[in-house]
């Protein structure tokens, strides 16, 4: 049995008490990061140890690393002295969205 079955009010309630014993409930669960996955997108509840504002900052973090590893692909392959077509070509993205990606990373003109 999960915690939140045993006491399932914990975690959608708005006291922070209650908020505090499902998250701390939630570290001890083998489900937990399923948990996570499965209400990444709730905007109520906790979900795997993670509150509404917990799963929004952690949703922005995962956004800011994938838009840096790709700035960063991007200015590697701008180094190698591949063409922005080539690059387009490999990203799989439009010649027009890499170049503009361009210009805000590095204010290259393309």
């Amino acid at each position: 049995m999960y915690p939140c079955e045993v006491s399932p009010e914990f975690w959608f309630s708005e006291n922070s008490r209650d908020m505090a014993h499902a998250k701390e409930a939630c570290g001890h669960c083998p489900a937990r990061i399923e948990c996570a996955e499965l209400g990444e997108d709730e905007e109520f509840g906790i979900w795997g140890g993670l509150s509404p504002d917990d799963r929004k900052a952690a949703k922005r973090f995962r956004v800011v690393m994938i838009e840096e590893t790709l700035n960063a692909r991007v200015r590697g392959m701008r180094a190698e002295g591949m063409s922005i077509s080539a690059m387009a070509r490999e990203l799989d993205m439009p010649r027009k969205t890499l170049a503009d990606r361009l210009r805000r990373i590095s204010g290259l003109a393309a």
